[in-house]
């Protein structure tokens, strides 16, 4: 979408705070510079905005089609300037503009589709996308603003009837104005469409609904039988339910979908939405090319000193700029637009093209070791493959919520937060900060030697505290490392991690964040030594599956690993002897030990190597440790009996998360609608008969569901289809019981929604016949999440000797108690001295019978 070009929007010149709309814009700079220089400005605009250069270049990323929004004033005179009432005086600028691009665009093979952005009168009350001006007649306002409308697209349907790189026409650009039932809409589009028709038979006409070309009421069926309709998608999630409305369209119709419009937001959101579009045969138009500082667009406009200057006495910030100082700041600008002076952003156009359909990892610049690492310099590719972090994408049309995934805006278009830096100690002018605990990038390095280095990290933090390690591949090769307060967020400092050893065969480094709260600028790597002046050793272990542990070391191995290795997996104070250690293939710093019996996310597991002689690369064996810690990452599986939050799903599609009323508070699945799922890990402890209770409010609708287990061969057992009345408000809720009989065994429960909307708070399965030693009654621990503490409550009908403890995520435990013989039960567990995290707090009766909760501290 060539947006900007023959007609500009506030937003894109940073002028919205004063002036939106192109004739307030154009305005103000008269006002500066005269109308003569206005005029010279606007030509040079038109000249150097959109070249040849520019369809080169579109062409060579992967676009086969661009978009061009016009403006009517540069194909027509406005109603008001007619000389003659009701007659229409044709210009030649934008015909002539049109046919350059055209004829660019058909040299590359690319087609072109004609796009009325700015209609005669402005098609809708937002100013800034159709030029629209309040103190004169709407498009809708004015049947003669309307009859040149029709008169234009007659004229350029005459002029490119027979031209095969003209995809089409897409009639009026996302209007937005108050219409019953879009008949207005309607009728304007039937009498272009017939007027396009008396002399073009050959091009698609693409249709926009109302209300920013989302609303078709109306508009269906379709009119004409080479016709498509046009949509816009702008943040919202990127799943098939999110466009499931316009689909139903195509389907009931027959008719193809084109989305006209969708960008504006961060690497991750473009890659999902078009892998969605495309996954579902509909083609797309991205917006804009090229702006003014942008990240987010394929290209960049510079901002120069003196354009501030210019806006920030629009602002009313300054005193008024000479006429000549002015105009060639305005002049300056039309040069910077010409694409061999914009900033190419090539994050984003591999986010649209190679990432769409691949998972691997990309230069963004290959990093000489030794040398001097910059933050910003991190792979291109897939969050998760190239770097992680917790902001990727804004989806506030879906949350509610809006979200700056680049809280810097500044270089890329990821969800890492880069912002300009000032410091000048190995800097290229920006840092990486607003750094959260779990974030993580991937650089691609080239090792000159195999041998030990300090890295030296340049930060800052106000507040210290922070903490990193260094991974090649996903292995660990240092241990956590703490950050020193510096006093302010630009002081920077050194930060020196010794004895890192690398190796020639090392491809991909990264930096892990364990604790965030530091800025991040570079990383010097110098050669400080042989690997051999240090141990070989464990630096980190975690299981990898229910049967396996990876073991990270500092230093790659050689293979084949030696047959009399001894490697002791502790679960739970028992001790069991590995059955099998292997080499990973693709990055010798790990070892993956397994052992015949299954792993569970609720153990404490240790591991030691006794005995062997493993050896690294550089002929040091590997050290002998003792009951290392694993980091215990197993899904959590929810025990049946039990109550599971409906918050605590392990992957869903469709739905969002809101603050719960509830009693207990915490969080509820809001807007639950047809086509959305969610997907639970349940183990169901005993087989039988089970009070199944959902907890559900909605306002005025009825919902509906359908609850399926999926065994460990994919078999798919319905174990309930429920319907759910209104409870009068969204926050009103109700318990809804069924019966359900269940088997024994590990399953993945699937709540499919089939009906909607309606809010669900949790799910509970209460046994009909109960064990000896029941379940406790009205069981409830809340909040949680929690800050400080929680507060547990329940009863039994006989009295029980009763415990608890509290372990972290490491299976460590971190706070115990006894009660003594009770029937009721009421204790609060306070963990304000432990950090953020996930915990388990257990409660045990005298039998040993045990019940896990998992405990979320924000």
């Amino acid at each position: 979408g060539l947006g900007g070009w023959m007609l500009q929007e506030g937003y894109m010149l940073q002028t919205s705070d004063f002036a939106s709309a192109q004739y307030q814009i154009r305005s103000r700079i008269t006002e500066l510079i005269g109308k003569e220089n206005t005029e010279e400005f606007y030509s040079r605009w038109l000249a150097n905005h959109m070249r040849r250069a520019d369809v080169d270049s579109l062409n060579s990323w992967g676009f086969n089609l661009v978009r061009l929004p016009m403006h009517y004033n540069l194909f027509t005179l406005p109603i008001e300037d007619e000389p003659i009432e009701g007659e229409h005086t044709w210009l030649d600028k934008g015909f002539a503009l049109t046919d350059s691009l055209i004829a660019w665009c058909k040299d590359n093979e690319m087609y072109v589709m004609l796009d009325l952005h700015a209609a005669p009168g402005g098609q809708g009350r937002d100013q800034a996308i159709s030029d629209y001006d309040p103190t004169k007649p709407s498009l809708w306002e004015s049947k003669a603003n309307r009859d040149k409308t029709v008169a234009l697209w007659k004229q350029l349907a005459e002029r490119y009837a027979n031209e095969p790189w003209v995809a089409g026409y897409d009639l009026l650009n996302e209007p937005n104005w108050e219409m019953n039932g879009n008949i207005p809409l309607r009728d304007l589009y039937l009498e272009i469409t017939d007027s396009i028709r008396t002399v073009d038979q050959n091009h698609i006409i693409f249709i926009e609904g109302n209300w920013f070309a989302n609303d078709f009421t109306g508009l269906t069926p379709p009119w004409d039988n080479n016709m498509v309709y046009s949509p816009h998608k702008y943040w919202s999630v990127n799943d098939k339910p999110s466009i499931q409305w316009v689909l139903d369209i195509r389907d009931t119709y027959n008719i193809p979908l084109f989305f006209g419009e969708s960008g504006e937001n961060s690497n991750v959101w473009f890659r999902d939405a078009i892998r969605l579009f495309e996954d579902e045969d509909i083609g797309w138009a991205w917006w804009p090319l090229k702006k003014i500082e942008s990240i987010s667009g394929p290209l960049s406009i510079a901002k120069t000193e003196g354009y501030t200057t210019l806006l920030e006495y629009w602002k009313g910030n300054g005193i008024k700029p000479t006429e000549e100082f002015a105009s060639q700041t305005l002049f300056d600008l039309t040069e910077l637009l010409r694409v061999e002076n914009c900033t190419y952003q090539k994050d984003v156009i591999d986010a649209m093209f190679r990432q769409v359909y691949s998972e691997k990892t990309k230069a963004y610049k290959t990093n000489a070791i030794p040398g001097v690492v910059y933050a910003t310099d991190y792979d291109l590719g897939q969050i998760g493959y190239a770097y992680f972090d917790t902001e990727a994408a804004n989806y506030n049309v879906s949350t509610g919520t809006y979200t700056s995934w680049n809280n810097g805006w500044a270089l890329r278009n990821d969800g890492v937060d880069i912002e300009v830096c000032e410091d000048l100690v190995n800097s290229n002018g920006y840092n990486v900060g607003w750094i959260d605990a779990g974030e993580w990038m991937q650089y691609d390095i080239e090792v000159a030697r195999s041998a030990l280095y300090d890295v030296s990290l340049r930060i800052a933090s106000a507040t210290g505290g922070g903490r990193f390690k260094f991974k090649v591949g996903n292995a660990d090769i240092t241990t956590s490392h703490q950050v020193p307060s510096t006093g302010a967020w630009t002081n920077w400092t050194n930060v020196v991690v010794p004895d890192v050893m690398l190796d020639t065969s090392d491809s991909k480094f990264r930096i892990y964040i364990d604790e965030g709260g530091f800025n991040l600028s570079s990383l010097e790597f110098i050669e400080t030594g042989s690997s051999q002046n240090i141990a070989t050793r464990i630096t980190n272990s975690k299981t990898h599956n229910s049967s396996t542990i990876q073991v990270d070391l500092n230093k790659p191995l050689t293979t084949p690993l030696p047959a009399n290795c001894s490697f002791i997996i502790h679960i739970d104070g028992s001790d069991i002897q590995a059955d099998e250690y292997i080499i990973d293939s693709e990055n010798p710093r790990i070892i993956y030990v397994s052992s015949s019996e299954s792993l569970r996310f609720d153990q404490s597991i240790k591991i030691s190597y006794e005995q062997g002689d493993i050896q690294s690369t550089d002929g040091v064996f590997l050290d002998y440790f003792e009951m290392e810690p694993v980091l215990n990452t197993l899904e959590i599986i929810y025990p049946i009996p039990g109550k599971i939050e409906a918050e605590d799903f392990i992957y869903q599609e469709g739905v969002q998360l809101e603050s719960s009323e509830d009693n207990g508070g915490g969080l509820n699945i809001g807007f639950l609608d047809s086509g959305d799922f969610l997907e639970y890990q349940v183990e169901v402890k005993e087989g039988g008969d089970y009070i199944l209770q959902y907890r559900v409010a909605s306002e005025r609708s009825t919902g509906s569901c359908r609850l399926t287990l999926i065994d460990e061969e994919e078999n798919e057992i319905e174990i309930d289809r429920s319907n759910f009345p209104s409870t009068g408000a969204w926050q009103d809720w109700t318990n809804l019981e069924k019966e359900v009989s269940l088997t024994e065994g590990v399953y993945t429960m699937r709540l499919s929604i089939l009906s909607g909307p309606f809010n669900l708070n949790w799910m509970n399965f209460i046994p009909i016949e109960p064990p000896e030693i029941e379940f406790p009654i009205g069981l409830s621990v809340r909040p949680n999440p929690f800050v400080d503490q929680v507060t547990v409550t329940a009863g039994f009908s006989v009295p029980h000797k009763i415990s608890w403890d509290v372990h972290d995520i490491l299976g460590q435990r971190v706070k115990s108690n006894e009660i003594g013989f009770s029937k009721g039960l009421e204790f609060t567990v306070s963990l304000r001295d432990q950090p953020q995290g996930h915990y388990f707090l257990n409660i045990y009766l005298e039998d040993e019978t045990r019940y896990q909760y998992k405990l979320v501290k924000f």
